[in-house]
C-alpha cells in the first residue's frame, strides 16, 4: 500500500535562495521514508524563479530518484509568458500535472486538480470519474474550495474550486495546496485539508505557527494522516509588547529559530524620541543575528512630554503592574499587556483632548 508525502507552497525563489533550498531538502529528506512525493502547486514563486532554480530542483528530484507528482499552481503562471511547465526538461521522476488528471499507485485512486482559473465538469471528465474503482480515493488539488469560510490570502477569488466537481470524484478526502494556513474543514460531509505553507513566504496571519507537510499511509484499507513538522522553515511570530517591557522578550527569544521572522509591536508612552530609538537598536543588534528577520513597529507608541508625571498614568501602571506580578499564567499576563495598551491609548487621548 502506498506511503505518500504532500506538501505546499513552499514558492522556491531566488531572492531566498538558500532558505526556500533547505526547506526543500529537509521536505526530500523525509520523503526517502515514502513511496512519492507530492507538490501541490506554488512550488516556486514565480516562473522566472522556476527558470533560475530548475537545475537545481531537477538534480535533487533526480537524486531522489522517487517519483515527484508536480502540480501547477497559480504561482507558476506569474511572469511565464505563456511558458508552462510541460514545455520544460525535467527528469524522469518528475511528473507534471497542469490538467485534470487521474492516475494511480497500487490500490490509490488519485484526482489531481492543478490551478485553473476555471473548471468544466463535462462527458468526458464524468467517464473518467465512474472508471475510478479502488477502494479508496483521494483527491489533491491547489486553489480554495468553493464553501471555505476563510478569507485572508490575497487572489483567493481566482483559485476557487467548485465544490461540485470534488463531490462529483467523491474522495476519501482532499487535500489542497494555496491557502497558507493549515487547517481543515468539512464541506458538504467532505473533509478538505489545507496542508498550508511549506515555508514562511510573507509576514500574515496565515503563515503563523509550525509549517508542515502531510504523510499518508495506507493501512488494512484505512488511511492513516500524519504531519510532519518542517525545521527549516521556521515561524512567523507576532509580539506586543510595552516600551519599557522590552527584556520580557529574553525569555521568548528562547523560543527562536534562526530561520523565523519576527514582528515586535511596541507600544505605549515614552517621553524621549531618542530614548525609544536607543532602546529599539538595542534589541534589532541583540536578536538580529539569531533570526532570519527583525522588525521593530512604533505605530502604536505615543511620543508625551512629561507623561509620567501625569498621576493618572502612574495609578493605572501601578494596577498593571500589581495584576502582572500576582500572576505566573501566560494567557493572563498577555490580557494584562492588552488591558496596558489599551488602557494607555485611551488616557493618552484623553490628556491630549485636554491640552
Amino acid at each position: 500500500m502506498p506511503k505518500l508525502l504532500i506538501s505546499s507552497d513552499l514558492h522556491l525563489s531566488m531572492q531566498e535562495k538558500e532558505y526556500s533550498l533547505s526547506v526543500l531538502d529537509e521536505i526530500i529528506e523525509y520523503a526517502k521514508d515514502y513511496d512519492a512525493l507530492m507538490l501541490l502547486g506554488d512550488t516556486f514563486n514565480t516562473f522566472e524563479d522556476l527558470q533560475g532554480l530548475k537545475d537545481i530542483f531537477s538534480k535533487k528530484m533526480e537524486d531522489y530518484q522517487k517519483n515527484v507528482y508536480l502540480l501547477k499552481g497559480n504561482h507558476e503562471n506569474l511572469k511565464s509568458k505563456g511558458i508552462t511547465l510541460s514545455k520544460l526538461k525535467f527528469p524522469e521522476n518528475v511528473i507534471v500535472i497542469e490538467d485534470i488528471t487521474f492516475f494511480n499507485i497500487d490500490d490509490l485512486d488519485i484526482a489531481a486538480l492543478p490551478y485553473s482559473e476555471k473548471y468544466i465538469i463535462d462527458n468526458e471528465l464524468n467517464k473518467k470519474i465512474e472508471s475510478l474503482n479502488a477502494n479508496n480515493r483521494i483527491l489533491i488539488a491547489h486553489g480554495i474550495v468553493e464553501g471555505t469560510l476563510w478569507a485572508i490570502e490575497e487572489n483567493e477569488e481566482a483559485a476557487s474550486i467548485p465544490i461540485d466537481i470534488i463531490k462529483k470524484i467523491d474522495p476519501n478526502f482532499a487535500i489542497v495546496g494555496h491557502i497558507h494556513k493549515q487547517m481543515q474543514v468539512n464541506i458538504d460531509n467532505i473533509d478538505i485539508i489545507y496542508t498550508g505553507s511549506a515555508r514562511v513566504w510573507r509576514r500574515s496571519k496565515s503563515e503563523m505557527g509550525t509549517r508542515r507537510c502531510l504523510a499518508i499511509d495506507i493501512q488494512n484499507g484505512s488511511i492513516k494522516k500524519t504531519f510532519i513538522n518542517i525545521k527549516n522553515a521556521g515561524e512567523y511570530r507576532v509580539y506586543e509588547t510595552n516600551i519599557y517591557s522590552l527584556s520580557s522578550l529574553d525569555k521568548k527569544a528562547e523560543e527562536w529559530n534562526i530561520n523565523d521572522i519576527i514582528d515586535i509591536n511596541v507600544y505605549g508612552i515614552a517621553e524621549d524620541e531618542n530614548e525609544v530609538e536607543e532602546k529599539i537598536n538595542v534589541v534589532r543588534n541583540k536578536y538580529s543575528k539569531y533570526v532570519r528577520e527583525i522588525n521593530v513597529k512604533t505605530t502604536k507608541l505615543f511620543l508625551l512630554e512629561n507623561a509620567y508625571n501625569e498621576s493618572i498614568i502612574k495609578e493605572f501602571l501601578s494596577i498593571a503592574e500589581g495584576y502582572e506580578l500576582d500572576t505566573l499564567n501566560d494567557e493572563d499576563l498577555e490580557i494584562v499587556e492588552l488591558a496596558k495598551r489599551i488602557g494607555i491609548e485611551k488616557i493618552y487621548a484623553a490628556l491630549q483632548s485636554k491640552k
